[in-house]
């Protein structure tokens, strides 16, 4: 009886310890390394909304979209082992705001949106869809010298707001695939390009098909 209950006491320690570190592998992801790049859609909003005239030097911008993704990545398990990543998916949120380059034009307005804003902050988290699981990215991107907005081929024209902008833009990169060479969001959206008296408003808009993010 005795050596019965010494190995099911044994049983009990092995099975715990197994699960402990099975928990531990799926709580305490580690960071990927390697490169993705995700095809998304989503919706974001302004505040104050964007107008015609506009009203603010600063407007406020939030986003979240979702994906599906390719890559080539790798991870460290709980073991200390280097394995093979699948990312099959990603939930992208960003929030932060954009300045006007221009006295007297406003961030919130058709103008500034489309000639003179760029990025104040803007901080993007992605998180992962993966196996084995791994950690969230993090990127902040700040300051820039070119505008945020570019046109994309539609009809009629519409904008894309692309992180980081065309040039002046720093960013700091934090948690899988960091130091990443060039975190890239591309975010085709809803946005007449042309301004006009009927142009707007928008409180919010819809982050299209052909949107990406890539992390190099």
């Amino acid at each position: 009886m005795k050596r019965k209950m010494l190995a099911l006491s044994a049983m009990v320690v092995l099975s715990t310890a197994f699960f402990t570190a099975a928990d531990t592998g799926i709580a305490g992801a580690s960071p990927a390394t390697g490169s993705v790049t995700c095809s998304i859609t989503g919706a974001g909003t302004f505040s104050p909304g964007l107008t015609v005239p506009g009203t603010n030097p600063q407007v406020k911008i939030t986003f979240t979209a979702t994906g599906s993704c390719t890559g080539s990545a790798t991870t460290v398990n709980s073991a200390g082992m280097t394995v093979p990543v699948a990312i099959t998916g990603v939930t992208v949120k960003g929030s932060g705001y954009l300045n006007s380059l221009s006295t007297g034009v406003f961030a919130d307005s058709c103008l500034g949106i489309q000639s003179t804003d760029t990025i104040g902050m803007i901080k993007v988290k992605d998180v992962w869809t993966a196996t084995p699981a791994i950690s969230n990215t993090v990127v902040n991107y700040t300051g820039g010298t070119a505008p945020i907005v570019s046109t994309y081929v539609s009809t009629p024209l519409k904008d894309k707001i692309k992180l980081p902008a065309p040039s002046g833009t720093t960013f700091v990169t934090t948690g899988s695939f960091s130091p990443a060479v060039l975190p890239v969001v591309n975010l085709k959206t809803n946005i007449l390009n042309a301004c006009s008296s009927t142009w707007g408003p928008y409180p919010t808009f819809t982050i299209k098909p052909g949107s990406f993010i890539s992390l190099p």
